[in-house]
């Protein structure tokens, strides 16, 4: 890889960059929701229940499922985009583990026994912030990441959080409609360049 440079896409240095040789690899977005001091949940309960009432089980899970997540995301890494600002790296058991230590909730849904969708967060300086969300390729388009999503918001709200933020490639249209579904607002683009 080149020089990277990675920039808000109305940086008036965009222009200059072209110019001077750079192009374009990658566009990715940050996203923000915000609730009143009494937020209305109801659009995200339902969420969850019309994942539920096709037999999917949403819950917030316990270290215990570390080995059905690391297994997900391996199954699922060569699926996320990558951009220099976005990417997931191969995951590593113990980094998974870890995720739990580290004062991240995770929020995941299971078919039976088996974990096929997951949204990984927190809550950073009074702001729910999501790492990352998965779902297995032979379970996408069905809500079920719109509703570990929603699931993970209402917890956090139901804790006293009114912001939330999100973020994501470009490229990544079910991502992007995912967040706008739930009520967020795109307020930022961002551009990567490179030149080799």
């Amino acid at each position: 890889m080149g020089d990277i440079q990675i920039i808000r896409a109305d940086d008036p240095r965009v222009d200059d960059l072209e110019a001077d040789g750079y192009r374009l690899v990658g566009e990715s977005w940050g996203a923000r929701l915000r609730f009143t001091e009494s937020p209305d949940l109801t659009k995200l309960e339902q969420a969850v229940h019309r994942v539920e009432v096709s037999g999917i089980t949403i819950l917030e899970l316990s270290a215990n499922y570390a080995t059905a997540l690391y297994e997900l995301e391996l199954a699922n890494n060569a699926d996320y985009p990558f951009t220099p600002a976005t990417f997931q790296a191969p995951p590593k058991r113990e980094a998974i583990s870890n995720l739990w230590e580290s004062g991240k909730r995770i929020f995941g849904a299971l078919d039976g026994d088996v974990l096929v969708a997951v949204v990984v967060g927190q809550v950073v300086d009074d702001t729910g912030n999501n790492d990352f969300a998965s779902v297995l390729g032979t379970h996408r388009g069905r809500g079920l990441g719109t509703a570990v999503a929603a699931a993970s918001i209402i917890a956090f709200a139901t804790e006293g959080v009114r912001v939330f933020t999100a973020g994501g490639a470009a490229v990544n249209a079910a991502s992007l409609g995912l967040v706008r579904s739930l009520g967020f607002q795109v307020e930022e683009q961002w551009r990567s360049y490179e030149r080799e």
